[in-house]
């Protein structure tokens, strides 16, 4: 007999060869459905929470680097302006000369890092996060008030755990300070998740 198969004596006493896979299914449990789809849900929550938490962080490292890089860079095209028509004193050059040395390495910096574009690519896999919840949020609903079968639940189940898989690999690594953060928050939120 096949390994995947096992032998079920019938009424006749004949045995009846019933794919193990058949059997799973007929003794899907809608409360072990329930947990998994619960503990999705909660991972997808802080995942989408950690997300947009290193967004923010990333965004303001990404202002950190660039606003001093606009006011220092305004400050040496305005002094170099206004000694166009004079000869500045020797400190005042070397000073004009350093600071657009500081205004280049902190635009270099910035470019470098690309936390603009990191803190971009954290929103998108934040959003994304938050979508495959909702997508839970309404399979857990339809788990409570009956309305879809516990196989149903299952295939909808594994194609958002599919779909939860897929933005892991896409999305950017988030520092454990976010998702222990989020993890945090979540416990400390009155309204739910």
């Amino acid at each position: 007999m096949p390994e995947h198969e096992t032998g079920i004596s019938g009424p006749s006493g004949r045995d009846h060869h019933i794919h193990t896979e058949d059997v799973e299914a007929a003794y899907i449990d809608m409360h072990a459905v329930r947990e998994l789809t619960e503990r999705y849900r909660i991972r997808a929550h802080r995942m989408a929470r950690a997300q947009y938490l290193a967004s923010k962080s990333t965004q303001q490292m990404h202002n950190r680097l660039g606003i001093p890089v606009v006011v220092l860079s305004t400050i040496v095209g305005t002094s170099i302006f206004a000694s166009v028509s004079t000869s500045p004193a020797l400190g005042w050059v070397i000073a004009a000369g350093l600071i657009s040395i500081l205004a280049a390495t902190l635009a270099a910096l910035q470019t470098f890092f690309g936390f603009g574009t990191r803190a971009q690519q954290h929103r998108v896999a934040g959003a994304k996060y938050s979508s495959a919840k909702r997508d839970l949020d309404l399979l857990k609903l339809s788990i409570s008030i009956g309305r879809i079968r516990a196989e149903d639940a299952l295939a909808k189940l594994a194609e958002i755990n599919a779909r939860l898989d897929q933005i892991d690999e896409e999305s950017p690594d988030v520092a454990d300070r976010f998702y222990d953060q989020a993890r945090q928050e979540e416990r400390a939120d009155d309204e739910g998740l």
